[in-house]
């Protein structure tokens, strides 16, 4: 039997109700019938995720989920038909360590181009596991121990243009960028083999691109369809390629990160199982982009807590005077002593509180089955978003100070409530480069702080964006800087 041109067109016509028909079926039912509608949240969130992710594009979404959405949902929100974010202590322990949920699809989503999986995209659990062996030594302990004297090569030209521009009556400094600058030179010289040289030629392309390029990975998690439309700027690869070219060629034997990864690559030469030398430049470009810029980010918090609160500075002077009496540009303070400091490590503590490296919605899980955390049930694929930042400001765990800046309040560990500090995340899943992170900052704060005095300028905007990682919009925090010798 023969159809005519008008049945066709009548099938076709039916086929396009039917697929009406179910989509809208399938956004009412996610909206109103789903288990999770019994979770507090914005109603219109409820039928399109896209509400969530417009809200994300200018960096500012962290602001509307901490001083409007949990105030007036609470500490479990439904902010998508099938997500929601958490900052409820117990649960977040659940999702991250006991049960230890996978990451969800979006990470997929922010992979680049060639779709090359990296220790931050990596989903499978066994995956992640033998990638996070192969790169785990160059983050250990005795690793960092032998890096000390590299980090002290790339603070040293830091205080020489600090010196410089003292003599030359230039006072006031953009310690922001100046602090950007020196963690990209303290990345190159302790992974990639040299310092990149940020401080001494005092400009470089590459902290735009790689905010550039954060603000790209972004746009593609929330809008995956624009990825032919928003091409990745091959400056960054391309400076990462002659880097490792470099290496080979001339320092093969250096043991850091990039020789680690290249170590690697030759495992995967010989038919064992290790890493392509594709996946070694998109692994060490995601630890350039994501490693320099939450520690900067960290380390410039601190210093302008610091600058804010000159009172804590001088208990922290005191200290750090105490400690390191002899102080000269080649004899900088030793990691060894300054790890034990108590009220440095609770200065770095209590700023890791109030600006921890994740402002905005938080590591995404996924639920591979129907799974009940809490008091709550949540059905198969639903994504749980640990919010870090509304846990450390929580005043159910921290108290009605919780807003404050109180470094004092980490010298009392009764004080600081189980399982409320996760500055790193947790579980297996945690930040690999913690303890190089710790490091980097207790030298460089020690270091300043024993040379020289600050004198705060104030009502500076303070406005802090996040896409990959927080910044401050104006990329700027000027201080006034003498010398202390």
């Amino acid at each position: 039997m023969l159809f005519s041109l008008q049945d066709v067109f009548l099938y076709i016509e039916l086929l396009i109700l039917a697929y009406i028909i179910k989509f809208f079926y399938d956004v009412i039912y996610l909206a109103y019938f789903n288990p999770l509608s019994k979770i507090p949240g914005p109603k219109h969130f409820a039928l399109t995720k896209y509400f969530i992710s417009k809200k994300h594009t200018k960096g500012m979404r962290w602001k509307w989920l901490q001083y409007e959405l949990f105030p007036k949902y609470g500490p479990v929100v439904r902010i998508a038909p099938q997500a929601v974010i958490i900052a409820d202590r117990d649960m977040i322990k659940e999702i991250l360590v006991i049960k230890d949920l996978p990451k969800n699809q979006k990470y997929d989503q922010l992979r680049t181009d060639l779709n090359i999986p990296t220790l931050l995209t990596i989903r499978d659990k066994a995956f992640h596991k033998q990638r996070r062996r192969i790169v785990a030594p160059a983050f250990s302990f005795k690793y960092l121990n032998s890096v000390e004297p590299l980090i002290h090569n790339c603070v040293k030209p830091l205080l020489i243009k600090l010196d410089e521009m003292i003599s030359q009556n230039q006072n006031i400094v953009n310690i922001y960028k100046m602090i950007q600058y020196c963690l990209l030179d303290i990345t190159g010289e302790t992974s990639f083999g040299g310092s990149f040289r940020f401080i001494e030629t005092g400009d470089h392309p590459l902290p735009h691109k790689i905010f550039q390029e954060l603000r790209r990975m972004i746009k593609l998690g929330m809008f995956p369809f624009l990825k032919p439309f928003i091409k990745q700027d091959p400056y960054i690869l391309n400076f990462m390629t002659s880097l490792i070219k470099n290496r080979r060629q001339e320092d093969p034997e250096r043991k850091d990160l990039l020789g680690m990864l290249l170590n690697a690559f030759e495992r995967v030469e010989k038919g064992e199982t290790g890493m392509s030398d594709l996946e070694i430049h998109h692994q060490a470009m995601e630890f350039l982009i994501a490693g320099s810029g939450t520690t900067s980010f960290v380390l410039s918090m601190v210093m302008i807590k610091l600058f804010q609160n000159p009172d804590k500075l001088n208990i922290l002077l005191k200290e750090i005077d105490e400690s390191f009496p002899e102080f000269n540009i080649d004899k900088l303070p030793s990691h060894d002593k300054l790890k034990h400091l108590p009220y440095l490590n609770a200065v770095i503590n209590e700023t890791l509180r109030l600006h921890p490296i994740n402002y905005d919605v938080g590591p995404g899980r996924i639920t591979v089955e129907d799974t009940i955390i809490g008091d709550y049930f949540f059905p198969k694929g639903t994504t749980l978003a640990v919010n870090i930042y509304r846990l450390h400001h929580s005043s159910k765990y921290w108290g009605d100070d919780v807003e404050e800046y109180i470094p004092e309040r980490w010298l009392n560990p009764e004080r600081i409530p189980k399982d409320s500090f996760l500055p790193f995340s947790a579980g297996t899943r945690n930040c690999i480069g913690q303890n190089f992170a710790m490091m980097v900052i207790r030298i460089v704060v020690a270091t300043l702080i024993r040379k020289y005095k600050f004198e705060d300028i104030t009502n500076q905007d303070m406005d802090i964006v996040h896409f990959l990682t927080p910044n401050l919009k104006t990329k700027q925090y000027n201080v006034k800087i003498y010398s202390r010798n």
